[in-house]
């Protein structure tokens, strides 16, 4: 049905595509199902992606992450491309005509907006914003499952006071909007649940230079029930907001174009003057803390803790999963056995053998592979807890076959983490480097993978936060005590997939810079070619073992202890 609306505000108002992205109001990276306009319109999902919708056929792009699966899911009826390869700058001007289009100003970023325009109007091609939709949409979670609540004082890196000090002593306008409810989570130390899998409020945040209450901008009243809310902000809908600013007499504030939507920039630049800060608030937040670091790895022992069990509990045969949704089922209920886990941190990948080449396969509640004459397994998973979130990907293996190629490819693949585990690397060091040098390494020996190496991590927050981001265009500067993952792959289409990923804390001192692994989960030894592995890498792979299980084992069961010690430490 939406469809059919589409075509038709297209053919009455002669425009000849409509762009759609899959953002919300505030951009975030994965929205509830029911604020995506793809999954909406196509039950596709994925974290990056756009449709061109054309009067006779659309077109749908999105990264490499994504792109074998759209393929699959798509078939015939579109055409897909990987945005690494062709975007849609590229494609609408590879149509060498005059070419006008509309999106919806709600669910794009003053920044992209303004690159797309600038990029395609050499070719008289056209975007225009729409600021009211031709089909019933949804903005706004539910938010009577929010729960908002304050983090407790023992646990928070900065005391919300003092983030909105720092903020207003950098200020060059009159005040700064932030749109990223991930930043307005961080700064005042807030946490709310109607997202999924996350932990931020629906709510942007306006913090004035003159001495007047901050206004958090949502339709979540309940966060009025949190006494530092209601004592030092006001609560104002969107539309209120812009009212105070007007009545107020505001003449310029200033924001972050790359995390505000275009609607409210829009509305915002008819009546003052609105400016890009200057303040980077993702690299405050991407900048851990003594005392988050501490938190963020004591809750990687609950999370180590549910993942070994896992782990021995499907190599014993103590579980009987079905299918690849099931197995993903009990790792969960594992992780809800945790101290202070409140949530998983995003939807787990669990992927039999070909699957696994899927990069971001979820596995959907009914048609799973089932668990029969299956290989290995990559299970991709992370958990939100009171003390930080985390992220860990493991390949297990669960048949009896041994393949010789997910060997060699494994065994490089630990060999890669073993490496950057050992390096010094030069301090204020550009973490394309990073990637760089582990993609080096194993091109080496013919193993390569499309997607970044790593991605910053939030402190009970978004799994994948903007800084640092680890790939071959990042320009981030790694300074001390950021937290990442480092996650390399290798897929091989309608044969495996294998990726390995750790998180890391960047520690600095007078030699260099080197990367502390804070996971604590072990490797799957009968998936390592020990014939590849040099006798220090060997004792590295045990000395991480040998951690493990000393600081589980007073945790584990007899069971899970004789199989640990048996299976991981005396096979090395």
């Amino acid at each position: 049905m939406k469809s059919h609306l589409i075509k038709k505000f297209l053919i009455d108002n002669k425009i000849d595509f409509h762009l759609i992205t899959n953002n919300d109001l505030h951009l975030n990276e994965s929205p509830n199902l029911d604020l995506k306009d793809i999954y909406k319109l196509f039950k596709f999902d994925c974290t990056r992606g756009y449709v061109l919708f054309f009067t006779n056929k659309f077109v749908f792009f999105t990264d490499s992450r994504y792109t074998l699966a759209a393929k699959k899911f798509f078939k015939n009826n579109c055409e897909v491309f990987n945005l690494n390869e062709i975007n849609i700058v590229d494609y609408l001007k590879m149509q060498n005509k005059e070419l006008s289009g509309s999106l919806d100003s709600k669910v794009i970023s003053v920044n992209e907006f303004k690159d797309l325009n600038s990029k395609l109007e050499k070719n008289k091609i056209i975007i225009y914003p729409q600021f009211k939709n031709f089909f019933k949409k949804k903005y706004y979670p539910n938010f009577n499952i929010s729960y908002p609540f304050s983090m407790p004082k023992y646990l928070i890196p900065r005391k919300f006071n003092d983030n909105l000090k720092k903020i207003k002593n950098n200020l060059k306008t009159e005040g700064i909007l932030i749109w990223n409810n991930a930043h307005v989570a961080y700064l005042l130390n807030l946490r709310s649940f109607e997202l999924c899998n996350s932990t931020k409020p629906f709510a942007g945040l306006f913090i004035p230079k003159k001495n007047i209450k901050p206004i958090l901008i949502t339709n979540n009243f309940y966060l009025n029930k949190i006494s530092k809310i209601s004592n030092s902000f006001n609560i104002f809908r969107e539309e209120k907001f812009i009212q105070f600013l007007k009545l107020s007499k505001f003449k310029s504030i200033e924001t972050s174009y790359e995390f505000l939507n275009l609607y409210v920039y829009m509305r915002l630049s008819k009546f003052l003057n609105l400016s890009e800060t200057r303040i980077n608030i993702t690299k405050y937040l991407g900048i851990k803390t003594s005392k988050e670091i501490k938190n963020i790895e004591s809750c990687h022992i609950e999370d180590g803790l549910a993942v070994i069990k896992f782990i021995i509990d499907l190599k014993q045969k103590n579980i009987k999963p079905k299918n690849e949704y099931e197995i993903s089922e009990y790792l969960y209920s594992k992780r809800k056995e945790g101290i202070n886990f409140f949530r998983n941190s995003f939807d787990y990948i669990s992927a039999f053998d070909s699957n696994a080449a899927i990069i971001h396969y979820k596995p959907p509640l009914k048609k799973s592979l089932s668990f029969k004459n299956r290989n290995v397994l990559l299970i991709d998973s992370g958990g939100q807890y009171l003390e930080g979130t985390t992220d860990v990907t493991r390949v297990i293996k669960v048949g009896k076959k041994n393949i010789s190629k997910i060997k060699y490819s494994y065994t490089y693949l630990l060999k890669t983490l073993i490496k950057i585990e050992k390096k010094i690397f030069p301090r204020n060091l550009i973490s394309s480097k990073i990637d760089l040098y582990i993609r080096n390494y194993l091109s080496k020996f013919k193993i390569y993978y499309s997607h970044g190496t790593g991605h910053g991590v939030g402190n009970f927050g978004d799994v994948h936060e903007k800084y640092p981001t680890i790939s071959s265009r990042s320009k981030d500067i790694l300074t001390n005590n950021n937290l990442f993952s480092i996650e390399p792959g290798h897929y091989v289409e309608g044969q495996f997939g294998l990726r390995l990923e750790n998180l890391y804390v960047s520690k600095t001192s007078n030699k260099g810079m080197n990367l502390k692994n804070i996971t604590l989960v072990p490797y799957d030894l009968e998936l390592v070619d020990f014939r590849l592995i040099t006798n220090n890498e060997r004792k590295f792979i045990k000395k991480y073992h040998q951690k493990i299980y000393k600081i589980f084992k007073s945790r584990l069961s007899n069971e899970h202890k004789n199989y640990f010690l048996k299976n991981l430490i005396n096979k090395i």
